[in-house]
């Protein structure tokens, strides 16, 4: 029997076809994955709580039950905006507020004006929040009864629901998509009042993760929070549901910027304009110098900083500049360090006290620190040669020992013995020593038990 070469073609395709797991595809084999083998373990983990990856589980920051206001929050979200579930705040929302409810598209016609249908028969004001010339500023002193005035002129309901009560409706998206969605959705414009806040000062915490187009614009979450204190300025929950809101924020913002710096620690090639990623730090740092430590509030003391001079919780980046500042590190004492930077600041954003650890930064550049250890207690108070003589030491054991105060801790601190600069500075700073017992040299020299005594 003679087999040709095109008789062995013919076979080989006939028998391709006929294998299971194979399909051709214009003559291509192409392999088909067996699913059966895919171990559930290969997908991530999510919380049953937040539906957030377990490793960014916001639950703590969470109320026990969902917070329900006297406003209902409607959100009308871009599907570009949905698909950034990591970063995007408006989830955050749903989990806090018991009245919040999302409707992604780049329209909205029917299901919008049946909703805004209903919340006016319930006696309730649909407000939408952009800017404009024709928007009410809520901060105006007759901001209320302009809005009243407009839509019981303007709507078919009578006004005999007594106290307003009112509908939040949110676009989330960036500012060319929410002026498109806003464009596309006439009900909107037909049956809403639009309403709008004076600019802010205060940068927004969420530009340390995600840039805002201008300095005043902030986040969805915040402007959320912002527009109900001034719509239900009295009401006890709105502030409830206001610090719930904002510690969940800057949880995940800090989550994100620690996830962020370990993957570029991992992948250094990834890094392709390393002054952008420059900048990008440098913006970071001023915004949690700001959102995390909360300066004014716990210290007071910045009036003290020569001209600048600038206090700011210690960051995971800082721990190179501690762990090289310090007489005792070891191989080990640079991830004990790390570690304990990140847990502080978790704990600051958990209790919103201020940082026990914490440096000093002199034109962008870190020049002093002081962290509190794994035990406790206060240590690697470090200032640099050239910008001692400062207060600056005295401004960061001040600084950490009112946030130790404020988190109901007692504070303590070990001190060598001999090292009279450190004794002298914390006596001054209110500090006893506990035991004063057999001296030593050398290297066997004492270390000294340090209690702070408050008045």
């Amino acid at each position: 029997m003679v087999i040709t070469f095109t008789t062995l073609l013919v076979l080989c395709v006939v028998f391709c076809n006929s294998s299971y797991g194979f399909s051709t595809t214009n003559n291509i084999i192409i392999r088909r994955p067996d699913r059966s083998i895919i171990q559930e373990d290969s997908y991530r983990d999510y919380c049953n709580g937040c539906n957030r990856p377990l490793p960014q589980c916001l639950c703590e920051h969470l109320p026990e039950e969902k917070i329900g206001l006297d406003t209902k929050v409607l959100v009308l979200q871009h599907p570009v905006e949905f698909r950034r579930k990591t970063i995007s705040t408006v989830p955050l929302l749903t989990l806090v507020l018991d009245e919040c409810r999302v409707l992604v598209g780049r329209s909205f016609d029917v299901e919008l004006e049946t909703i805004i249908h209903g919340a006016c028969n319930e006696g309730r004001m649909p407000l939408l929040l952009f800017p404009g010339p024709n928007a009410t500023v809520l901060e105006d002193s007759n901001a209320m009864e302009q809005l009243k005035s407009a839509h019981y002129n303007s709507s078919d309901t009578i006004a005999e629901f007594g106290p307003a009560k009112y509908l939040l409706i949110i676009v989330d998206g960036t500012w060319t998509q929410a002026k498109r969605m806003v464009r596309n959705s006439p009900v909107l414009l037909q049956k809403c009042n639009p309403i709008q806040f004076t600019g802010t000062k205060d940068v927004s915490i969420y530009d340390a993760i995600r840039k805002q187009p201008e300095i005043h614009c902030l986040s969805t979450l915040e402007s959320c929070v912002r527009t109900l204190k001034l719509l239900e300025p009295t009401n006890v929950k709105t502030d409830e549901a206001s610090k719930h809101l904002l510690d969940s924020l800057r949880s995940m913002i800090f989550t994100q910027l620690k996830y962020e710096e370990t993957h570029l620690q991992k992948n250094p090639d990834l890094v392709r304009n390393s002054s952008k990623l420059k900048a990008k730090k440098e913006r970071q740092k001023n915004i949690l110098s700001t959102s995390f430590s909360r300066t004014e509030d716990n210290t007071g003391d910045d009036a003290i900083l020569p001209d600048g001079y600038k206090l700011r919780p210690l960051l995971e980046s800082d721990a190179e500049f501690v762990d090289s500042r310090w007489p005792y590190r070891s191989k080990k004492s640079l991830v004990m360090i790390r570690k304990q930077i990140v847990a502080d600041n978790r704990n600051s954003t958990r209790t919103g006290f201020g940082s026990t650890c914490l440096g000093i930064e002199h034109r962008g550049r870190l020049v002093a620190c002081i962290m509190r250890h794994t035990n406790g207690s206060i240590g690697i108070l470090h200032v640099d040669e050239d910008h001692r003589r400062q207060r600056l030491g005295e401004m960061l054991l001040s600084s950490a020992t009112k946030a130790l105060q404020q988190n109901d801790v007692a504070a303590f601190a070990f001190i060598l013995e001999g090292n009279t600069a450190s004794e002298s500075l914390f006596t001054k700073m209110g500090w006893e020593k506990m035991y004063s017992g057999k001296k030593g040299t050398g290297k066997r020299r004492a270390k000294r038990l340090w209690e702070f005594k408050a008045e």
